[in-house]
């Protein structure tokens, strides 16, 4: 299916302002000779000579400080890992469970969180495992990987076409460095990859093996590699944390102690807890802080708001961009891109039950628009007074509800 015409639809898919990687080849240098590129890579593929380049890596602040590394792939080995992505979704969209929200078309992040929402409100959970996978796109082995791939797929060329890019390595500091685990980094097919390893590691095990031997409810939740399993029973979720440990290491993979819990949560967690002087915890999943809520009838509701670390780093996202844009483009212009941003926000943390996480975000924003205004010189362009006047003539986005699992609305 690799051939001239599919591979050429493929490229109209490629983002335009691309990065360029180790040979710095752009997305439009590359379509000036579309057609010949194209027939010469195919050319190659056939014969086998088709060897994928390095990934150039570059490091990403995170929000802790530390730096995460982003894989720049070449411009024709992202076309060429394009063009196997659809054709793996193809096969394997009819393979992957419901379960499964991340990377997959017409799923998101808000079908994950109302799949939760669904199984807190309305089944008898008692207890919540919260499982984070230890640097996940960094640790799959490529033995198991291939051995996942040859369950659907017999095609020899196919199969030696992913091992290659799997083994093709990144280029740090003028030096290429081999990739023994871990998908490509910063690679188009990566996400995919990833599905179908926890498909057969993860989602089969639990809807086959684990649900089958549980006296209660069970459900797991995931997208991508972050994902959550509500239970009956405490101590089923306890033995379903314990086994999952070893289910994983048989598959190189480690369970982020520090960031992996078992807790008693649902509608009668607080009830329960509180009569021992404790209080119902809480976890995060997919940028938000879940935890016991009421409902203003006094009913369990299962609360959500963004996550702190999330709201910090969004926020010093902002007033960073602030800081740099605000000489670089005339106050007209970057208010536009600014308004773009809010609305990005909350379009994403929009959702029942987080009015008061968006309210207060906006709040910030504000304030962070007016100090970097008035630093776009020595003196100050506006008195917070005259700063509102400038507000009610060119207003920012309200914050709106997007998502509501409990009509879009106002506050």
């Amino acid at each position: 299916m690799l051939d001239e015409d599919f591979l050429a639809e493929s490229f109209r898919l490629l983002k335009r302002d691309a990065a360029a990687g180790v040979d710095g080849v752009t997305v439009r240098r590359y379509e000036a000779g579309l057609k010949e590129n194209i027939k010469e890579l195919v050319a190659r593929m056939k014969a086998g000579r088709y060897r994928p380049q390095a990934v150039r890596r570059v490091f990403i602040p995170k929000a802790d400080g530390s730096k995460r590394g982003l894989g720049i792939p070449a411009v024709e080995d992202k076309l060429v890992q394009l063009g196997i992505k659809r054709i793996l979704e193809a096969i394997y969209e009819a393979d992957f469970l419901e379960v499964s929200f991340g990377f997959r078309p017409k799923r998101s992040c808000h079908g994950a969180l109302e799949a939760l929402n669904t199984a807190i409100m309305a089944k008898p959970v008692n207890c919540v495992v919260d499982m984070d996978i230890e640097k996940f796109f960094d640790t799959i082995d490529h033995a198991w990987m291939m051995k996942c791939l040859k369950v659907r797929i017999k095609d020899r060329s196919l199969l030696r076409l992913i091992g290659r890019f799997l083994k093709a390595g990144v280029m740090e500091e003028g030096r290429v460095i081999a990739s023994e685990r871990g998908t490509p980094q910063g690679g188009i097919i990566s996400p995919v990859l990833a599905n179908i390893y926890l498909h057969y590691v993860l989602d089969l095990w639990f809807e086959k093996v684990v649900k089958k031997r549980q006296r209660g409810y069970a459900q797991l939740i995931r997208y991508a590699d972050d994902f959550v399993v509500c239970f009956k029973y405490h101590d089923e979720g306890v033995a379903f944390a314990e086994k999952l440990k070893s289910r994983l290491g048989k598959f190189g993979l480690k369970i982020a102690e520090s960031k992996s819990r078992v807790m008693e949560f649902g509608r009668y967690a607080p009830e329960r807890l509180g009569r021992k002087g404790q209080r119902a915890g809480t976890f995060d999943f997919l940028g938000f802080t879940h935890y016991c809520g009421k409902s203003r009838k006094g009913g369990f509701i299962l609360g959500r708001r963004t996550s702190g670390k999330k709201f910090r780093a969004a926020l010093k996202a902002t007033n960073e961009w602030l800081k740099g844009i605000r000489n670089e483009a005339a106050l007209t212009v970057w208010w536009k891109l600014l308004r773009s941003k809010l609305i990005g926000h909350y379009r994403y943390y929009g959702i029942s039950g987080n009015s008061r996480g968006i309210g207060t975000f906006n709040q910030c924003v504000r304030r962070l628009a007016f100090k970097w205004i008035n630093r776009r010189s020595q003196r100050k362009s506006y008195t917070w007074g005259q700063f509102c006047g400038f507000l009610k003539y060119n207003p920012l986005p309200r914050p709106v509800l997007y998502h509501r699992t409990y009509a879009p609305c106002q506050i």
